[in-house]
């Protein structure tokens, strides 16, 4: 009996695990639709850091999608990657404070899931609240990287200290 109410509850973590990997990668997918870069360039470039599980549930999520009138690739890059075709890279569990640094000026919007984030110079930090997932964007780090976030997506941003 207990093995199975352990399957069970197995069964349901992986399946929340997912519903909320789904969740992020609507939420990437807006992000992008959202931001301007200073350079336009047909299609689009999203790179997962050193996850290529996420990695591969992105590019089937996106294998039909268009964006900036051209396809959209996925990327799975680590630390020894060039990150030059990176428009948004996506850090699903520690970012290294060195990555990020290393790409702080370049026109990459970075999303991450890590509490300090922002203060890593992050851009869009992700997070969890009331089982809701909600992000907070540092515009002046988007600035600085030459990228504009719409009004709009600014105005959902939540701080997560509230």
């Amino acid at each position: 009996m207990s093995i199975g109410l352990f399957h069970t509850s197995m069964m349901f973590a992986d399946e929340e695990i997912e519903r909320e990997n789904k969740i992020k990668i609507a939420y990437l997918f807006h992000f992008s639709q959202f931001t301007e870069w200073a350079v336009k360039s047909t299609g689009f470039t999203y790179c997962v850091y050193d996850d290529t599980h996420f990695s591969k549930l992105l590019k089937e999520a996106y294998s039909e999608k268009i964006l900036n009138g051209g396809e959209v690739r996925v990327l799975s890059v680590n630390a020894d990657s060039n990150f030059n075709d990176c428009q948004l890279m996506f850090f699903p569990d520690v970012a290294p404070p060195e990555i990020l640094t290393r790409i702080r000026k370049k026109p990459i919007l970075t999303v991450g899931v890590q509490k300090d984030f922002i203060a890593q110079n992050g851009i869009v930090y992700m997070y969890e609240k009331d089982q809701k997932i909600r992000f907070f964007i540092n515009n002046n780090n988007a600035l600085e990287a030459g990228l504009k976030i719409s009004s709009q997506l600014l105005a959902l941003s939540k701080d997560a200290t509230q």
